[in-house]
């Protein structure tokens, strides 16, 4: 299921460039079936999921595009500046969620587990709004240079060089994070429950 369930206009207005930088964000749900309600909550998510990453069931995603066009102006002396920039950043985030009445520890469970994975997902969006933001300023302030065609390749290398900067700390934060495990984006096991529970049983 797809919702658009948040859109934030944030406009940047620049006195240099007339830089401006819009935003927006959408989630979309999958949902765990009352099919499989006697499994284990991990079991539910990782049936559920369309998200896989190198063989790795992920139960959440953030996806962002950058967009950036800008005009090249040409000064009286040949020299030309970077102008009229606009960016804008598309994201869209992945959740799960419950469709069907859960027990009430299972729904307990499973909003601690959404909520963690929310919280760890807008952390990744807030790497893509520091893109956007970061290639506004640099976009912003460039130097002049001596024509006009430079100044083109030179502002668009610096944007991809920017974008693919704030790719690999992505990758970097899900590592810091552990995928968000260091954030409350964990769940026991299946078979440590399993576990647990006999071990309880073993002790009455």
């Amino acid at each position: 299921m797809w919702t658009r369930f948040i859109a934030v206009a944030c406009l940047c207005t620049s006195p240099l460039a007339q830089a401006e930088v819009s935003e927006i964000i959408d989630y979309t749900y999958y949902q765990l079936e009352e099919s499989g309600k006697t499994l284990a909550l991990k079991e539910q998510l990782d049936a559920a999921t369309p998200i896989e990453r190198d063989g790795r069931k992920l139960h959440g995603e953030t996806r962002w595009r950058l967009d950036w066009r800008f005009a090249a102006s040409e000064a009286d002396d040949g020299s030309c500046t970077i102008s009229d920039i606009d960016i804008h950043l598309d994201a869209l985030i992945y959740l799960p969620e419950l469709g069907y009445d859960a027990p009430a520890e299972l729904q307990a469970e499973f909003n601690r587990y959404a909520e963690a994975l929310q919280r760890h997902q807008i952390g990744h969006y807030i790497i893509a709004i520091q893109a956007a933001n970061k290639i506004d300023v640099r976009l912003t302030y460039m130097e002049p240079v001596a024509n006009c065609d430079t100044a083109r390749q030179q502002a668009e290398a610096m944007a991809s060089q920017i974008e693919q900067e704030h790719r690999d700390k992505e990758l970097a934060f899900d590592k810091q994070t552990r995928y968000g495990a260091e954030q409350g984006v964990s769940l026991a096991e299946p078979q440590a429950e399993e576990a647990a529970s006999a071990s309880s049983a073993a002790a009455q």
